[in-house]
């Protein structure tokens, strides 16, 4: 595999280079665009493999990992920087190949490595990318290389060549910056209700993993459990009453979308909700 530069030394873009380093796989250098950036990321990386932008050495092979709203104007400054050719990657899921079509102007194949998983800070805890999912799209040959990428990781490669990029960010963000929000509504009501603090984890993790894992293996709303199934709008009253404001708008959201996909106004118990089309 050939050596990759990554440009960004946020969470995904230090956690990957990260990565690559303890595997001993090839890679060019991690560029920064701050002092502070470039502290954190000497904890995870050797500090000689740490690049300013300024000083961008010329590449053949790029992984852009910067925020969504920065990844055409980074394109764009780095077509001004190099030559003719090449190949570049962005980490963003939120936006599809033609986020880097500066570089594509000039020749360079380009396209889309976005890993499925949650990297929740630059450097700690050290993200595993084994088994999780990565998004690939573009060129032929970006495709080929965030293939030859992600294996190397022991990721799953995913090529996506018609998708709707903001719907599929949408529904990541549901699976996972969303769900870890439901999970820490749980924990903070839970403890208001005088549950013993420290067995939350125990019994959310018990309740919750399996839960996700009915779900998992679900068509449909086959596996749904709770008041909703049952047509209980009495006991629904009463959670949205003692839930604090904030969680009980969060929770009837839930249950509006919930109820809207059974056959009748109410739901009630043994009655199957209609299957998406």
């Amino acid at each position: 595999m050939e050596p990759w530069l990554i440009v960004g030394a946020g969470r995904v873009g230090t956690q990957l280079a990260r990565a690559l380093f303890l595997r001993g796989l090839p890679l060019a250098g991690l560029v920064y665009r701050s002092a502070e950036s470039q502290r954190r990321a000497a904890s995870a990386v050797p500090e000689q493999l740490l690049l300013p932008l300024g000083a961008l050495p010329q590449h053949e092979r790029l992984l852009l990992a910067v925020r969504d709203g920065e990844v055409f104007s980074i394109a764009s400054a780095l077509a001004a920087q190099v030559g003719q050719g090449g190949l570049a990657l962005h980490t963003s899921g939120a936006l599809g190949p033609e986020a880097l079509t500066p570089l594509g102007e000039k020749g360079w194949e380009v396209g889309v490595f976005h890993p499925l998983v949650p990297i929740p800070h630059p450097t700690h805890p050290p993200v595993d990318f084994s088994g999780a999912v990565v998004t690939l799209a573009g060129t032929a040959e970006a495709l080929n290389a965030g293939e030859k990428l992600a294996l190397a990781l022991d990721m799953l490669p995913v090529p996506c060549s018609q998708l709707h990029w903001p719907l599929y960010h949408a529904a990541a963000t549901l699976a996972g910056p969303m769900l870890y929000a439901l999970i820490h509504a749980a924990k903070q009501e839970l403890q208001r209700a005088n549950f013993p603090a420290p067995m939350v984890p125990q019994a959310l993790g018990a309740l919750a993993q399996r839960a996700l894992a009915y779900a998992l293996q679900a068509q449909g709303w086959e596996h749904l459990t709770g008041p909703l199934v049952r047509g209980d709008r009495t006991t629904m009253a009463q959670h949205t009453a003692s839930l604090t404001p904030p969680v009980a708008a969060a929770y009837e959201a839930l249950a509006s979308y919930v109820s809207s996909s059974f056959t009748g106004d109410v739901p009630c118990q043994g009655q199957m909700p209609k299957q998406a089309s």
